[in-house]
């Protein structure tokens, strides 16, 4: 995208756009990328993280490629837990943001 770096206030309405769906791509690709890797780290298969988990593979594929908007945060933090890892919760409002738990 050769006007990422560009000032803002000149870009046009469809690059400003083009730049905001860019960033949800970005974000919502590394949400599914860090599970996954995290996983893998782990040297665990789906099929051996849902059996200790109690959960599908189906379950674990989903939350793997960014399917969270139903997942408990109980769930996220035992998947979190049986990497070795701990869940950390972030609200986030434009340049500020909140940690939570």
């Amino acid at each position: 995208m050769g006007f990422a770096y560009a000032d803002p206030e000149a870009l046009t309405e469809a690059q400003r756009e083009a730049v905001a769906e860019h960033q949800r791509r970005v974000q919502s690709e590394s949400r599914r990328l860090s599970l996954r890797a995290l996983r893998e780290e782990a040297e665990l298969s789906q099929v051996e993280l849902a059996t200790a988990l109690k959960l599908s593979v189906d379950r674990i594929a989903r939350m793997e490629t960014g399917d969270l908007d139903r997942v408990q945060l109980a769930t996220l933090r035992r998947y979190a837990e049986a990497m070795g890892a701990r869940l950390q919760v972030k609200a986030i409002r434009e340049d500020t943001h909140a940690e939570l738990g």
